[in-house]
């Protein structure tokens, strides 16, 4: 039923972009996309009307449902639901919002899926980086690159990150208008101003920068939407913890490479007190050891006072590697759990971060035991009544606490 809904969305899709015109971006890439697309499309709606990715919805459902401004209905298997949604997008077919720049993020973690979207055929595409994630149905990280690649086969010219993206890669993307894009290019002012941390969050805001000068919009214009950049949900987000501490909130989801830049920015930052909570990262595949004991191997005793593990390969292999550091580390099973033993290690002036994938981790309900503000509450992934649902299942304490 899937397949039938998606190419009934499909058609739908072109049909509303024919009738629009607008100026098409996609952005792909295996780290960093949901908070580059939403930069981009924050940053052009300041000249334009800018339609963009709801949530991650980065499917082929989910890029058309998008494009209409649908949520997907409670139950995904329920036909009428999704015959109310096709009866929705008809009438608004009739009159259609303006939509001047369209902004849509793809996802990936089976080959064959990003040439799915060839029908957007696109004006720009950004490519966010090609790095270690949903490796399980991968073979290889060239393999990885080859199906990331294929947004350079409908777009008519293509943005790549020039530090998270190998240059050899760039053979698979045939014959197309290349260009690099840096965090580098960042000035100091806005680096300094910005409400972002990390030196990696501000990937998203070149990519901005540089989609929004291809579309006319000048600098003053872009500086001024940059410096209103807020991090997304479970992003680098720093919030407000227990016994005045900083909880540096990572927690949407782990691939190596940005468990890594979220573990150097906590060894770097300005604290007292420096803890880590490091949750699995998923779908590796067969490199999971490898990925999880390079984590391991970063912890920095000097640097980290108390390191702890939530889910298993975390906790067979970043534990132990951390460990034989010199750091002190404790493993979990239960993100409460964890965050029971890291409210006994709190004080004053200490740095939290709390980084980890979905299932077997949920490491913002660690969070959520540690914030100073219980409102806070609304920076969280993952809060709706069906996320929760799906979490209490697995961690029956969250339900209870």
């Amino acid at each position: 039923m899937r397949a039938q809904i998606a190419n009934l969305l499909k058609k739908q899709s072109m049909r509303l972009l024919k009738k629009t015109k607008p100026t098409i971006v996609v952005v792909g890439g295996s780290v960093g996309k949901t908070t580059t697309t939403q930069a981009i499309a924050t940053v052009l709606s300041k000249k334009y009307a800018v339609t963009s990715t709801i949530s991650n919805y980065n499917t082929d459902v989910g890029v058309p449902c998008s494009l209409f401004g649908r949520k997907f209905p409670s139950n995904l298997r329920n036909p009428f639901a999704w015959l109310v949604i096709f009866l929705m997008n008809e009438v608004t077919l009739l009159r259609p919002k303006k939509m001047e720049v369209v902004v849509l993020e793809l996802g990936t973690d089976t080959p064959g899926e990003m040439q799915w979207f060839e029908w957007l055929n696109a004006d720009i595409g950004v490519l966010t980086g090609i790095q270690y994630e949903h490796m399980e149905n991968f073979s290889s990280l060239d393999d990885l690159a080859k199906e990331e690649m294929q947004i350079a086969n409908y777009s008519e010219q293509l943005y790549v990150n020039k530090h998270t993206v190998d240059r050899g890669y760039l053979k698979f993307a045939g014959e197309i208008d290349l260009f690099n894009y840096s965090r580098d290019d960042i000035s100091g002012t806005i680096k300094q101003q910005a409400h972002v941390i990390g030196d990696h969050s501000f990937d998203a805001f070149a990519a901005a920068q540089v989609v929004a000068r291809q579309l006319e919009m000048n600098q003053s214009d872009i500086d001024a939407a940059l410096k209103e950049l807020r991090p997304q949900p479970g992003r680098m987000n720093r919030l407000r913890g227990l016994k005045e501490s900083t909880l540096i909130d990572d927690t949407y989801n782990a691939a190596p490479a940005a468990m890594q830049a979220a573990l150097e920015y906590l060894q770097s930052v300005d604290a007292d007190h420096r803890i880590a909570l490091l949750g699995n990262m998923n779908e590796l595949g067969d490199i999971s050891a490898e990925e999880h004991t390079k984590i391991g191997q970063m912890c920095d005793p000097k640097k980290l006072d108390f390191v702890v593990t939530l889910g298993p390969d975390a906790n067979e292999y970043i534990a132990p590697a951390a460990q034989e550091k010199g750091c002190l580390v404790a493993t979990t099973t239960s993100p409460v759990q964890a965050a029971e033993l890291i409210k006994k290690e709190l004080k004053p002036n200490s740095a939290v971060l709390l980084k980890g994938s979905q299932n077997k981790v949920y490491a913002e309900e660690a969070t959520k035991q540690l914030l100073a503000n219980s409102t806070d509450v609304t920076h969280l992934v993952r809060q709706s009544p069906e996320w929760m649902k799906i979490k209490t299942a697995q961690f029956p304490e969250i339900g209870r606490r």
